[in-house]
């Protein structure tokens, strides 16, 4: 009935991979930006990121401003 060519598997293949960059984004954001939480952020990707919410807690995590301690100021 349907039938296979060259071409299906490249396509597969191209298809996996931008699903699995979209589904791990959080993780590759919180570790470019070395992330104060990166690993928490993985965590959370991996076992909470099939779910929209969890994606998206991952994401946030990931995006937020690093915590900077008060530097105090030369007077």
């Amino acid at each position: 009935m349907f039938g296979t060519t060259w071409i299906d598997g490249p396509i597969a293949i191209a298809i996996g991979v931008l699903f699995v960059a979209f589904f791990l984004l959080p993780s590759l954001i919180a570790f470019n930006r070395d992330a104060d939480h990166r690993w928490l952020v993985l965590v959370i990707n991996l076992a909470f990121g099939a779910s929209v919410i969890g994606w998206l807690i991952a994401l946030y995590l990931a995006t937020r401003p690093p915590k900077t301690s008060p530097v105090p100021r030369a007077a």
